[in-house]
């Protein structure tokens, strides 16, 4: 039995002024913990609210109910650090990847560069060194279009810091954005996003538990009993 907040509200995508005029994933999160209304609250790791956030937003309004469930679970989802969110980001890109093409395609290996590259603690050029396995692998093939990638992010300095206060979030978007145009039919995209989402919570779970600090999700959306 799927276990949930008693009061389950009815998600829609956007901002909100307050509750009275609706609530997406994350200002219904802010509610639960007790925060101010907001869409960005400080219990969830910024870079899991983005994908919240964009997962909300570019779901069909059927299948945005989803993961309401999972609110619970997001205002305890914080502390993990830049590894994890950097881990989550790279999730993101390497799945939208699958269903990318052209532009979009040069956009996503950008974004995933410049994450491999604040990933090693680097802010300029680029070398193949700093491509992490999970990318490697999953651009065998893609030479051409990653070399054209690499010299375009080799031209761009950013630091750490500064990629993951502002980039990550974007990156995070852009994928998002990638899979809900470009995975096939409405479900398609639909079943895409939520399994994208049910898996970044996971990865979150997952790192706070190997970091010692065992899992502090509040309740999992798809236990059951």
């Amino acid at each position: 039995m799927v276990r949930t907040p008693t009061a389950m509200p009815i998600l829609a995508a956007g901002r909100h002024r307050s509750p009275r005029h609706g609530a997406c994933l994350m200002e219904y999160t802010s509610v639960l913990a007790g925060e101010r209304f907001s869409d960005s609250p400080r219990c969830t790791d910024p870079v899991l609210a983005a994908v919240a956030r964009a997962v909300n937003d570019y779901s069909s309004d059927r299948s945005r109910q989803r993961i309401a469930p999972y609110a619970g679970d997001l205002t305890t989802a914080h502390g993990a650090g830049d590894d994890v969110g950097r881990g989550i980001v790279r999730r993101c890109l390497l799945s939208a990847l699958r269903y990318a093409d052209g532009t979009r395609t040069h956009v996503l290996l950008v974004a995933l560069l410049g994450v491999d590259r604040a990933a090693a603690g680097e802010s300029r050029g680029w070398d193949h060194s700093m491509l992490s396995l999970d990318a490697e692998l999953a651009l065998l093939g893609r030479e051409r279009e990653v070399a054209d990638a690499a010299a375009y992010v080799a031209t761009l300095p950013v630091k750490a810091g500064e990629h993951a206060r502002r980039a990550s979030g974007i990156a995070v978007e852009i994928a998002v954005a990638t899979i809900a145009e470009s995975a096939g039919d409405r479900d398609a995209a639909d079943d895409a996003l939520f399994e994208l989402f049910n898996e970044c919570v996971d990865d979150y779970d997952r790192a706070l538990a190997a970091a010692g600090q065992g899992s502090r999700l509040a309740w999992t959306a798809d236990s059951t009993s």
